[in-house]
């Protein structure tokens, strides 16, 4: 059962395919922009997915064509290039710019004419779909995350009166915006759609099921004494009652829940050589009796075991020189895909990425 998005209109879906190997269970998936040679800037980079182990070592490469027709993102806009896993828990969306561009300057600040946005989705084979072009979306405005349920997918970006900016809807044919809200990153959890901002009320919110029409999400997690005024991705513990947020000015912060409001337990932080703690991407592993947590900056990709108190990291890999890590994603034990496949979802959500997991 893969969540690949039907092909809508001709000109939105380019002809190629691509493909590699399929997923191993509980390996961490990350987005790297760059070419290792040309250094990165404000305007195109290209985009790869990186099947990591969890000791470090590279499992595989899943190239994103980026010649015309293909997908880039900004080599130096830390907000985009976020991947979230769908709700059926087989596939992957990544949102970005579709080439050939025009005009100049940064790709964000290009008009949906000059630099049009669109997403691909990437499957547990490997297998990378066409790109599917969001006529008029985010014109001047960040395209950062996309999340997929069925033949439906949401999206997040800069905010504003616009249409089709702030989270949107895309509904296979056309862009409306559901809240004109200056946000990040895309989780699920517990059949609930939930996005981080670093905007106004920074913090975690929340929409009741999956909206198709404008309204106005809850707040989820804000206001806490200790949080970061930064956060980007998060993730669930599969009983909900704790939670793990990227914050680029912070680091890993987790939450816990004790049954009628959120509090700061402690954050896991880079090393004392690296000055800025830039988390980005987050993802958890559950199975053991700690839990180990590995979040992105973009140049390392970093770990710790979570045993109950504030840790610092270990990097396990290096983006390398003209690279940087984006977003990333836990892949999913065999036994939650089949009983994602019988529609157990919430049992497996663990948030927002999870194969366990995630909001």
């Amino acid at each position: 059962m893969k969540h690949l998005l039907p092909l809508v209109a001709a000109a939105a879906v380019l002809p190629w395919i691509t493909s590699a190997a399929d997923w191993q269970a509980n390996d961490l998936m990350l987005v790297r922009v760059g070419d290792g040679t040309t250094t990165l800037a404000s305007s195109a980079g290209p985009i790869s997915l990186l099947e990591v182990s969890q000791a470090g070592s590279l499992v595989q490469t899943i190239g994103i064509p980026s010649g015309s027709g293909g997908l880039q993102i900004s080599g130096t806009a830390t907000s985009e290039g976020q991947l979230v896993l769908n709700a059926g828990g087989l596939s992957l969306t990544l949102a970005g710019y579709v080439p050939p561009f025009t005009g100049s300057g940064s790709l964000s600040g290009r008009t949906s004419a000059q630099a049009p946005r669109g997403y691909v989705t990437v499957d547990s084979h490997g297998t990378v779909s066409s790109t599917t072009t969001l006529s008029g979306a985010y014109s001047a405005q960040n395209i950062r995350s996309g999340f997929a349920s069925g033949s439906t997918t949401w999206f997040t970006g800069s905010g504003g009166t616009a249409a089709g900016t702030g989270l949107t809807y895309y509904d296979g044919s056309s862009v409306s915006t559901i809240q004109g809200v200056n946000s990040r990153v895309l989780g699920y959890f517990n059949g609930n759609l939930f996005y981080s901002t670093g905007s106004g009320t920074q913090g975690i919110y929340e929409y009741a099921g999956l909206p198709t029409t404008a309204t106005t999400s809850s707040a989820f997690l804000t206001g806490v004494t200790g949080q970061g005024t930064s956060p980007y991705d998060f993730f669930f513990s599969p009983d909900g009652n704790s939670l793990y947020v990227a914050d680029d000015a912070i680091g890993v912060q987790k939450f816990t829940w004790n049954g009628s409001a959120w509090t700061l337990a402690y954050n896991f932080t880079d090393p004392a050589s690296v000055t800025a703690n830039r988390a980005y991407g987050v993802a958890v592993d559950f199975r053991g009796a700690n839990p180990i947590v590995y979040w992105t900056t973009p140049n390392d990709l970093y770990a710790a075991t979570d045993y109950g108190t504030a840790a610092v990291g270990v990097s396990i890999l290096s983006a390398g020189a003209n690279y940087a890590f984006r977003g990333m994603e836990l892949v999913p034990e065999p036994s939650s895909l089949s009983l994602l496949a019988l529609g157990a979802v919430a049992l497996l959500s663990s948030r927002h990425r999870a194969w366990q997991r995630r909001a």
